[in-house]
């Protein structure tokens, strides 16, 4: 078995509201990271997170699932989450497993109940977050739509780093704003996408939303707001740097597109955790008790081996 070094280790969560797509996304990465050699579905009942007889048949996660993968050498450890009021509370309980949680967001619903509990949960555990806007490829889905009900939600720190490619049955892939180029997809594919030019009639909404993004990483950080008002720009190598650090804090979620039913958008989700999101050396020390003397040991491959039982089965 291949041994990975903490730095290169990230544990995420995959939260939302039922029905959102966090069992189809989780369906599409592993396939899109050739962990699995086909597409898995729901309807299908032969996803590797939902296994349980009862959750093949109502087709929902009812506890908490684990899955791995490795992409460009790093693995990547998910918890596929329950996302209905009646077993939230194994999500809660899975969180502090996790460093970061990828909260999905219904193209066509937005932002809903549980959306906003497990929004407040990572919160309370302090865990970096991105946002997956999902189902774009959906009658009546509206990114625009969609944006505004996590702005109202969950305030102006929210801020898109990718924008959709067509919509409902025309969505075929995304533009990325740091790079600015567009990645396009074959649907039902393999997850990755075609690397292209941005499209001509969307040119001015990317430019326009990348300046958005450059002032949102900028304000944070002085030494790039004097190099933004210097320059009037970020390399994207700058913003790359700017971004991490401010998504490791807590100070910006970033917002990404995608239709994880049809495997829309897994690779740019797979190369957004590897670039952006903590490992755990990242997380500083954790507390716990060995017998009746509570300790605080550092999350470094050097210390002492210890666990963290948080789900038994």
């Amino acid at each position: 078995m291949k041994v990975y070094e903490g730095r290169d280790i990230r544990n995420v969560a995959l939260v939302g509201h039922g029905h959102s797509g966090k069992t189809s996304l989780a369906a599409g990465l592993l396939y899109a990271a050739g962990a699995t050699n086909r597409l898995t579905r729901v309807d299908e009942g032969n996803t590797i997170t939902d296994f349980d007889e009862e959750e093949v048949q109502r087709k929902v996660t009812i506890a908490t699932a684990l899955a791995f993968l490795e992409w460009r050498k790093i693995k990547i450890n998910l918890l596929d989450t329950p996302g209905f009021n009646t077993f939230i509370n194994d999500t809660r309980a899975s969180l502090v497993a996790a460093d970061a949680a990828l909260v999905m967001v219904d193209g066509v619903a937005g932002v809903e109940v549980q959306t906003e509990k497990v929004w407040e949960f990572a919160a309370q555990d302090q865990l970096a977050a991105a946002i997956v806007v999902n189902k774009l490829d959906r009658e009546n889905s509206s990114f625009e739509r969609a944006l505004e009900s996590i702005h109202a939600n969950f305030g102006r720190a929210a801020v898109p780093i990718q924008l959709p490619i067509g919509q409902e049955r025309d969505f075929r892939g995304v533009v990325d704003l740091i790079a600015m180029q567009a990645y396009t997809y074959q649907a039902d594919g393999d997850g990755k996408g075609v690397v292209g030019e941005v499209p001509a009639e969307l040119a001015e909404a990317a430019s326009k939303a990348r300046e958005a993004l450059i002032d949102m990483v900028a304000e944070g950080n002085d030494a790039l707001m004097e190099e933004y008002f210097e320059q009037g720009t970020l390399s994207a190598e700058r913003l790359v740097e700017g971004l991490r650090d401010a998504v490791r804090q807590r100070r910006l979620f970033p917002i990404l597109c995608a239709s994880a039913l049809r495997n829309m958008g897994s690779d740019r989700v797979l190369d957004f955790i590897v670039e952006f999101f903590p490992s755990p050396l990242d997380r500083g020390s954790v507390k716990g008790r060995a017998g009746e003397q509570e300790i605080e040991r550092r999350i470094a491959d050097s210390e002492p081996a210890s666990a963290f039982v948080f789900k038994t089965v």
